[in-house]
């Protein structure tokens, strides 16, 4: 049997028999790309933890409407999870990060604003609602229940003085170890630079704290690689 596909619905609206009215966005959606029609079976996901089953009553002039005939509820994933601070990329490739944290498992995600980021803080701050959004639609395509975190910008600073010499943190850096040297204590955190890397002073705060760099492979790689080829690799690694 195919499974039905799955479009978004509020945080803590879905109750069994509840009538659900679809943003705008997920109008378009099921219009246009899924080609639904009322009466097609959907499941919606409210990134809390919810899935319903849940049946088309309406799609027509730009509305959409669904009837929940079924919840299930997935408890919160356990443990602190990984966390990506990436530095705010320009042009598309943060979307694509913040899209593929969700997909491999990253639970909290940091756009880090620093002296080589092209993008200042209010810049940086302007795009989160942006990003947030991503981070939603993302869960569609992967089956995740609980909505990956997209915080407020951060500097080198802040992060270093939030997280701190216990959570775990770890610098992307192609003269670092492998992940099988890293301590017990470390992969919780992954920091990742602009292309130019982090600046000296910043990585000063980073070592500090003693976090250690980490070797992603043989080649250079772009920022938004590097975040989801380490952040893959932390996630793996934690649920070992």
């Amino acid at each position: 049997m195919k499974a039905s596909p799955w479009l978004l619905a509020e945080r803590g609206s879905l109750a069994e028999g509840r009538i659900i009215e679809l943003d705008r966005n997920e109008v378009r959606h099921a219009a246009g790309a899924l080609r639904l029609r009322p009466g097609d079976r959907v499941t919606l996901v409210d990134g809390a933890g919810r899935t319903a089953e849940a049946v088309l009553r309406e799609l027509a002039k730009g509305r959409a409407s669904a009837e929940v005939l079924a919840v299930c509820e997935q408890a919160q994933p356990e443990g602190e999870g990984v966390t990506l601070a990436l530095a705010v990329l320009h042009g598309r490739g943060m979307d694509w990060a913040v899209e593929k944290s969700v997909e491999v498992g990253v639970r909290r995600f940091v756009p880090v604003v620093g002296e080589r980021t092209q993008a200042g803080r209010k810049a940086a701050r302007d795009r989160t609602p942006h990003w947030s959004r991503i981070a939603l639609q993302a869960l569609k395509q992967c089956k995740r229940t609980w909505a990956m975190e997209v915080s407020e910008p951060l500097t080198p600073g802040e992060i270093a003085e939030n997280f701190g010499a216990d959570r775990g943190g770890v610098v992307a850096d192609r003269h670092g170890v492998s992940v099988s040297e890293l301590p017990a204590s470390a992969g919780r955190l992954l920091l990742v630079g602009p292309e130019g890397g982090f600046a000296p002073e910043e990585l000063g705060l980073f070592s500090d704290l003693g976090w250690p760099r980490l070797r992603l492979g043989p080649h250079v790689l772009r920022s938004e690689t590097a975040a989801i080829v380490g952040a893959a690799v932390l996630v793996a690694n934690a649920v070992r």
